[in-house]
């Protein structure tokens, strides 16, 4: 794998190509075609199968034929997950405002179900909440909806209970947010994009790297971000002291996908030829990477 693309293993990849391409264009792929792609994202015929067939298992792809050719679509329940990721994805680092307050969790798991609290704290932090004490997050009020959503959905609300107010002392606010979250490395995770995601933006600005490669460096980008979205709680930038590189990252992330975007989907339609189903102009350009995986 070239250096600075980022590693995907097979089942992040495939949910990318369906959030990001397959389902602007009829939301169907013919099994040959999606595994040609995830070739050119650097993943081999056999672990792209075995990825394709657990997600069938686990109601996320639903197998149908086009003609002679069999492919997958995205379940309900896959575009369920889809829809969630283009909101943290395009919204998450919006900044919160400080006014708003802030929702907190507290929750209570029985020790002889340690996995579950392992996974239910694994979704109040891919939601942006982060550790105020033993049993209790913290996170800006804005994500109440999709706590509370998100633990309905995976079965795990009987064990939480939610609360929605303001913040009144006696603490400094920024003090206790640096401990709650890992605002220094969120730092570091900012620059790093920005430095890779420029150079991305400069080659492509010095040439016309085709659309193979704009497929690939599509799915890089979005796979970097995905990777921030899901770490930054989008805190007010009153408390987040990297409030201006996180500006300038999100803007560098319009741009590059901007730039792609066309040559990228027009090379998913290439590659699905005349197996592709449906016909009319591909959607309006979408991120789907959600995080439920």
């Amino acid at each position: 794998m070239p250096a600075g693309r980022v590693p995907l293993a097979p089942r992040p990849a495939i949910v990318v190509l369906y959030g990001s391409f397959v389902r602007r264009v009829g939301n169907w792929i013919a099994i040959a075609d999606l595994v040609v792609l995830l070739g050119e994202l650097g993943i081999d015929e056999p672990s792209a199968r075995s990825a394709i067939a657990r997600l069938k298992r686990n109601g996320l792809l639903m197998s149908s034929r086009h003609g002679a050719s069999p492919g997958y679509s995205a379940t309900a329940a896959l575009l369920d997950i889809l829809a969630d990721g283009d909101v943290r994805i395009f919204q998450s680092q919006l900044a919160a405002d400080l006014e708003d307050g802030w929702v907190l969790v507290a929750f209570s798991v029985p020790e002889a179900r340690r996995e579950l609290r392992h996974q239910l704290r694994a979704r109040l932090g891919a939601l942006g909440c982060g550790p105020l004490a033993p049993g209790v997050w913290i996170g800006p009020r804005r994500v109440s909806p999709d706590v509370a959503r998100a633990l309905t959905r995976s079965d795990l609300s009987r064990f939480a209970s939610l609360f929605e107010g303001s913040y009144h002392g006696f603490a400094d606010l920024a003090t206790m947010a640096a401990a709650t979250w890992d605002l220094a490395g969120l730092a570091r995770e900012y620059n790093g994009f920005t430095a890779r995601t420029r150079r991305i933006l400069d080659r492509w600005t010095a040439t016309d790297r085709g659309a193979r490669q704009a497929l690939i460096d599509y799915v890089e980008v979005i796979e970097r971000w995905r990777h921030l979205a899901y770490q930054d709680p989008g805190l007010p930038d009153p408390l987040t002291p990297f409030a201006a590189r996180r500006d300038e990252a999100r803007q560098l992330f319009a741009a590059a996908l901007a730039r792609l975007d066309d040559q990228a989907v027009g090379h998913v339609l290439a590659t699905m030829g005349p197996r592709r189903q449906g016909g009319g102009e591909p959607g309006p350009p979408v991120s789907g990477t959600g995080r439920g995986r």
